[in-house]
């Protein structure tokens, strides 16, 4: 949320939760807590749905709730565009030049290939729509077609990102799923080279070289066949690759802490913070 805040100085930030946190208010960010939102299609969607998944029950429905919120919070608050972040996703440009770049006017929604949410844009149909068609997605031929195939082993489990997969389907039209140009691309999982340069070791991470430009840290990728880089307009910390987010970018920034930082990122690998506190820990 802060590094949000950093890029969308005077943006309307929401939360969708449960709980707040004494952060919010020095962020700006406005909390909708769930149990405050209409949840009738929800409850039809829950009636219907079957697990066909081997992550737990919980998170997938969760993981389909999220959209049925996000659609009666953007109808409560007459939101003309609304941009959608997993917790595991940063961006470093304001909202309104990822709107222009990524949602064009003939688009309803962005999303990545593959229904790849972590950054998704939405105007108000988009999101009506594609929350329609999750409504009954337990009840079409695509999932009864998919339940019938051995998706355990193929470790093919029908997930979210399947139903949004269905929506592009249904209306190909209707969604903009570019990620990369000439100048900027949309980092999809930083634990996957995708022809960018790799930290040294074990563990595949993406190297990340930071410039400081109008007082903000933004990444930069390498392309590995001709070592140009790239502006990162988002960066997706996806599954265990999250331990190795940082506060990049802070509210209340100094030029001395920036340069050091910068420094400090592009010459040392990223520590695993939840490995680096085990070990310091004093079992018990």
């Amino acid at each position: 949320m802060e590094n949000t805040r950093v890029f969308n100085p005077g943006a309307r930030i929401f939360l969708l939760g449960d709980a707040s946190h004494t952060t919010f208010k020095r962020l700006g960010v406005t909390l909708i807590p769930l149990n405050t939102l209409p949840h009738d299609d929800l409850d039809f969607f829950h009636a219907s749905y079957r697990h066909t998944s081997g992550n737990p029950e919980e998170f997938e429905r969760f993981c389909f709730a999220r959209w049925f919120y996000l659609h009666e919070a953007v109808r409560a608050n007459d939101s003309k565009i609304a941009i959608h972040l997993d917790s595991d996703c940063l961006i470093f440009d304001s909202a309104d030049a990822l709107g222009q770049r990524l949602l064009p006017e003939s688009a309803l929604c962005y999303f990545g290939p593959e229904g790849n949410p972590h950054l998704a844009l939405f105007r108000p149909e988009g999101i009506s729509g594609m929350v329609t068609t999750l409504r009954t997605l337990f009840q079409t031929e695509y999932y009864r077609d998919w339940a019938q195939m051995n998706w355990r082993e193929m470790r093919r489990f029908f997930c979210d990102m399947a139903g949004l997969d269905f929506y592009v389907q249904q209306y190909p039209g209707a969604v903009f799923d570019q990620i990369e140009w000439p100048d900027a691309i949309v980092e999809q999982t930083m634990s996957v080279a995708h022809g960018f340069d790799l930290w040294p070791g074990r563990k595949k991470l993406k190297r990340v070289q930071w410039r400081i430009e109008q007082g903000k840290l933004v990444p930069y990728l390498s392309r590995v066949a001709d070592g140009s880089q790239v502006r990162a307009l988002a960066l997706h910390y996806k599954g265990a690759s999250k331990r190795y987010m940082r506060r990049f970018n802070q509210v209340s920034d100094f030029s001395l802490a920036q340069k050091i930082r910068t420094f400090l990122n592009n010459h040392l690998p990223p520590i695993n913070r939840s490995a680096a506190f085990m070990k310091g820990a004093n079992p018990t």
